[in-house]
């Protein structure tokens, strides 16, 4: 069943999207980039507003801005991910992308990030990131975007190969979520691939997804993906 995931820059939001009833919190500085990491006193304040209601996972910047937090803060945390631009350009990324992983404290998953614009991103491609995920311990991988001004992840993937990706995740045991300027409509045509979360932000914000989530909006995205479960929409291309 998909899930929705929204991601949430301070107490606030993470109140509104509690209300709304999302299945997943996650925390992100969006004016730091994709996968921006927010402060450590910010992602204190959510945590201890989100109180174990829902899960709670962080975006931990690029590997090489080497991003890292508190033992105490990060075993809050269901998921982290640390994004892999730069990487494409260090023969040892996967060494150093190891080293993250393994500093999480225990029962923290980590989420391995593949950028649909990976060449953009100086990242390794898609196919490179997948087949290492999961030796790497990783519990999901997160089909995302680097630059959100260059078309979404279904303008850059296009939904069979989406479809495929999904299933390959699937296969080796990987949480598949999609992400990359998603829009109501791109949500509606991956809602049949069947991903196990679809993550958002500005989706959900006011504007764009720099601005404040907006309360009505969240709650249609759940209404959305909620109708995607009972199997409302129609079926998955093959």
């Amino acid at each position: 069943m998909t899930r929705l995931l929204v991601s949430v820059r301070n107490s606030q939001e993470a109140q509104i999207a509690i209300a709304a009833g999302v299945d997943l919190i996650d925390v992100k500085e969006p004016s730091r980039g994709a996968l921006g990491a927010a402060d450590v006193a910010t992602l204190d304040a959510i945590a201890r507003c989100v109180a174990g209601r829902v899960p709670l996972s962080a975006a931990l910047g690029e590997l090489l801005e080497g991003v890292s937090l508190p033992p105490r803060l990060a075993s809050q945390l269901r998921y982290a991910k640390f994004g892999l631009a730069g990487c494409a350009r260090h023969a040892d990324w996967r060494a150093r992308w190891q080293r993250s992983i393994a500093s999480l404290p225990a029962g923290v998953a980590a989420v391995a990030v593949a950028y649909a614009d990976a060449a953009t991103a100086n990242a390794p491609d898609v196919e490179n990131v997948l087949a290492s995920a999961r030796a790497m311990g990783c519990g999901a991988v997160l089909f995302d975007t680097f630059e959100k001004s260059s078309g979404s992840l279904v303008d850059h993937f296009g939904l069979p190969r989406l479809s495929r990706l999904i299933a390959e995740s699937r296969e080796v045991g990987l949480l598949a979520v999609v992400a990359g300027g998603l829009g109501v409509n791109e949500i509606r045509q991956v809602l049949p691939l069947a991903p196990d979360y679809v993550a958002v932000r500005g989706a959900a914000c006011r504007g764009d997804r720099s601005g404040r989530l907006d309360a009505k909006r969240v709650s249609r995205l759940v209404e959305l993906i909620r109708q995607g479960a009972r199997g409302a929409l129609r079926a998955p291309i093959r």
